[in-house]
Formats: C-alpha cells, structure tokens, sequence
C-alpha cells in the first residue's frame, strides 16, 4: 500500500471498519487491513489506511467522530 498511511488502529475488526467507512462517507478512500490472527482472534490488530496525502484531513475526522 505504497503512498497510503495507517490513521487508526484497532483490536476489534468492527470498529476498525466503521472507521473505515466514515471516511468513505467523507469523500476519503480508505481501505481495511485485518491483521488479527486467524487462530487466536484476540490477538492482532485491524487497521485503517488512507492516501498519503489526505491523512491529516481524515485523522480530523476521526478525532472530531472521537473513535480513539
């Protein structure tokens, strides 16, 4: 995910992809990357990337959503 910077990060899957689509429903793209292990699924965290260039503007929003 070249030029994309992770702007959140959680353990919980669901939370992570609310995230995610606040953004989106704020005119930024943003993708899920789930690293939660697939055997031990309390282990591992799901993050939120976003383009480079637009990581200040989302991370604004999600401090205004207070999802942090």
């Amino acid at each position: 995910m070249q030029d994309w910077k992770k702007v959140y990060s959680n353990s919980q899957l669901a939370t992570a992809s609310m995230v995610a689509s606040w953004l989106i429903e704020n005119h930024i793209e943003a993708k899920v990357m789930n690293r939660k292990d697939s055997s031990y699924v309390f282990m591992g965290e799901a993050d939120v990337y976003v383009p480079a260039i637009l990581s200040d503007d989302a991370i604004k929003l999600i401090e205004q959503m207070q999802f942090t």
